[in-house]
């Protein structure tokens, strides 16, 4: 049996745009950076919005905020499955081949018990023929 290696590339090597653009998504939403410029956005709006004479007041911009932000993350949400279903497919290709491996381990090291016992009837009896000789 050949083994090989299994690398995210040799599974969705970024082929057709739709997948390229899942996983930019996907890879790009799904970290920590996004979180903190998201935290950073909304903590600046309402900086803004309680600034003095500079301050203005957030609520008629509120309601468009809501709307676009629903459509971004529904947007986004398909965006995102997409991708998690192309990262699925890697690691169940990935399983698949560490399975192949781990079962081609395993039949070696039976046969090596096997040959092991072999040798030890083989020393007992030559034991055997010392001790009788």
């Amino acid at each position: 049996m050949k083994h090989k290696l299994v690398l995210n590339n040799d599974v969705h090597p970024h082929k057709g745009f739709n997948k390229w653009l899942a996983l930019l998504i996907t890879n790009g939403v799904g970290n920590m950076w996004f979180f903190y410029v998201l935290i950073v956005f909304i903590g600046g709006w309402m900086l803004l919005s309680k600034m003095g004479p500079l301050g203005f007041d957030p609520y008629p911009f509120a309601l468009m905020l809501l709307i676009v932000g629903g459509i971004f993350q529904a947007l986004a949400m398909v965006a995102i499955m997409v991708g998690q279903n192309v990262q699925a497919a890697a690691s169940d290709a990935r399983a698949e081949t560490d399975h192949e491996t781990l079962d081609a381990i395993h039949t070696l090291a039976t046969q090596s018990v096997q040959i092991l016992e072999g040798q030890n009837k083989i020393l007992a009896l030559l034991q055997g023929q010392v001790k009788n000789g």
